[in-house]
């Protein structure tokens, strides 16, 4: 299996109408996969907290977490858009512009989307192939998905 980090699938661009991916490492889980380990940990912690300054993050995120580092995140996810932000008193506050699902759906899209892009119906091929060996139920789960997708396609052009 190829390991390491596929990079430019698409860019993250300000002000775009969706966040795109610009990295994707394999050899990491989660977030990780698309963010560096602390812009995927300070989203993690604004997630948790609803809105939060930065030393909010700081505090939550915990041990070895530098302030003006978290900072330096924070402002860098805000260009990104993933975070918006507002001045309160003499600080700003952030908070998340989408919810984990949101992004976790757009994240994954985009990687179904440059994968079949790429490589073609091969993808389709090689998925249904993992998520039959990791578990049968995933299967059946994957078949009803098609079929419920196909019913309903097939009402809406009646």
């Amino acid at each position: 299996m190829f390991c390491g980090t596929l990079i430019a699938f698409m860019a993250l661009r300000a002000g775009s109408e969706h966040m795109q991916l610009q990295n994707f490492r394999l050899n990491e889980q989660g977030l990780m996969r698309f963010l560096g380990k602390l812009e995927a940990s300070v989203m993690l912690a604004i997630w948790d907290l609803s809105t939060a300054t930065v030393q909010d993050v700081v505090d939550h995120i915990g041990t070895g977490a530098n302030y003006k580092t978290i900072m330096t995140v924070m402002n860098r996810l805000e260009s990104k858009n993933f975070l918006q932000r507002s001045k309160q008193s003499r600080a700003y506050v952030y908070k998340p512009s989408v919810t984990r699902k949101e992004l976790d759906e757009s994240l994954s899209r985009q990687v179904i989307d440059g994968l079949l892009g790429d490589f073609g119906p091969k993808v389709l091929v090689q998925f249904i192939d993992v998520v039959s060996e990791a578990d049968q139920a995933n299967l059946h789960e994957l078949l009803d998905i098609i079929e419920n997708k196909l019913a309903a396609d097939e009402e809406s052009t009646q």
